[in-house]
């Protein structure tokens, strides 16, 4: 670089280094005028750390849920624009204090990246703050999760493990606590003990959750969904759920096919 072209920079970045020093005097007289005050570092951390430990009903409450507060800044002249990027900041930080208290680095991010989508996508203000609150919440209830997971004796731990890899199976007492190495009278008092549920009770649980989401989110048929999941046939299945959800898979999949997608 020649000492006239050096020159050119070195103006360049004078200049460049003024108008953002003019911008942020700007913006800290209007926070003076109208007695705005940023969240502290303190207050951010304090609510990164509340939804990392799962305490879900102090992460509802929190003022920091708030995310279109005055006190966060303007990141965007246009009003909806600031709305995501204060979202999606708060949820890529969200993303980083869960992993580091726990969560599976895949997990975190693909639901980071799935959230992020739908603010990308989101057309008005209160979609926007429905899908952040949603995304914190889901966080902390995930979170909570884990904190209890890792409180559990490793027999229940590869229990659940077990469980959630053979949901398309006919799974029976039996071959999870031979799958655990455990006597199944023990491990079935063991399993109470820890998850305040029977290991059938559990199973069935989660074959039902996964049933709702592909109920919800996928074009397969009642009928198919049962019999991947193991239901000896289709009225099992129905009276399962029934049971457990107060409402037929049919009627359950009316209500909510995908009611929840952001267009």
């Amino acid at each position: 670089m020649n000492d006239q072209n050096r020159d050119r920079k070195m103006k360049n970045d004078t200049a460049s280094d003024a108008s953002v020093n003019i911008s942020m005097m700007m913006q800290k007289f209007m926070q003076l005028e109208y007695n705005i005050e940023h969240p502290t570092y303190d207050t951010e951390l304090s609510f990164y750390h509340l939804v990392s430990s799962g305490d879900v009903e102090a992460v509802k409450n929190q003022n920091y849920m708030d995310v279109d507060a005055v006190e966060r800044g303007i990141l965007s002249d246009n009003t909806l624009q600031n709305l995501k990027y204060h979202a999606v900041v708060t949820i890529a930080m969200v993303c980083r204090f869960c992993i580091e208290d726990g969560m599976e680095e895949s997990m975190s991010y693909n639901l980071s990246d799935y959230y992020i989508k739908l603010l990308d996508r989101a057309a008005d203000q209160k979609t926007v703050r429905e899908i952040y609150y949603r995304a914190c919440v889901d966080y902390a209830r995930r979170m909570s999760k884990i904190q209890k997971y890792k409180l559990m004796s490793i027999h229940c731990v590869k229990a659940i493990d077990y469980v959630n890899n053979h949901l398309h199976e006919n799974i029976k007492a039996a071959d999870v606590a031979a799958y655990v190495g455990l006597e199944r009278s023990y491990f079935s008092r063991l399993f109470h003990k820890e998850m305040g549920s029977t290991i059938s009770q559990y199973i069935c649980a989660k074959k039902i959750q996964t049933a709702k989401n592909m109920l919800v989110y996928s074009d397969y048929s009642c009928s198919e969904i049962g019999q991947y999941l193991a239901f000896s046939d289709g009225s099992h299945f129905a009276l399962a759920f029934r049971k457990v959800v107060g409402e037929t898979p049919g009627n359950f999949r009316k209500k909510n096919y995908r009611k929840h997608w952001v267009t």
